[in-house]
């Protein structure tokens, strides 16, 4: 299978970042408020406003967790 490249900008709901690393919504959910996951910032200022991750943030992430 070819390699594509991701913008790293890019931004991703819970679900997409997910299933970009292969993890449950449950446990993105989890890292969230225990804060070992990804950096993440909120869609807004509502209160039920998206919680989003920018793919190079995903990346930096997987990164730093093979290290440990």
């Amino acid at each position: 299978m070819g390699r594509y490249e991701v913008n790293p900008r890019a931004k991703l709901t819970t679900a997409q970042a997910a299933r970009y690393l292969g993890v449950s919504q449950r446990q993105m959910e989890r890292m969230r408020g225990d804060g070992t996951g990804p950096i993440w910032f909120k869609a807004g200022d509502a209160i039920n406003s998206p919680c989003m991750y920018e793919v190079g943030d995903l990346d930096v992430w997987v990164r730093t967790q093979k290290a440990k």
